[in-house]
């Protein structure tokens, strides 16, 4: 999986370059909807996304299996005990196609 960091413009109008990032992660199915809408078929394929890397909740795009996904929604910090640390986070992750 790669993370899509960056991007855009900085308070002084120059580019922020987009930096790729490899990390580790775990993908889980969670729904795929499917419509036809006047001779067109689409497909809507949902994702749950668990990394430990908290870079995560910079990004708003992902890479998957040579696939661009598009974020659902923050990601979730999930916290073990009683410490502060995040322990990993999830959000959704999609794919429209169609």
């Amino acid at each position: 999986m790669t993370l899509k960091i960056g991007g855009g413009r900085d308070e002084n109008d120059d580019p922020i370059p987009v930096q790729n990032i490899p990390i580790r992660a775990s993908v889980t199915p969670i729904s795929g909807d499917q419509q036809a809408q006047r001779g067109r078929s689409t497909t809507l394929t949902t994702y749950r996304l668990t990394v430990t890397d908290p870079r995560i909740e910079q990004v708003t795009t992902v890479i998957w299996r040579a696939q661009t996904y598009t974020l659902e929604g923050r990601a979730m910090p999930y916290r073990i005990g009683s410490g502060n640390t995040p322990h990993h986070y999830e959000v959704m992750m999609s794919l429209g196609s169609g």
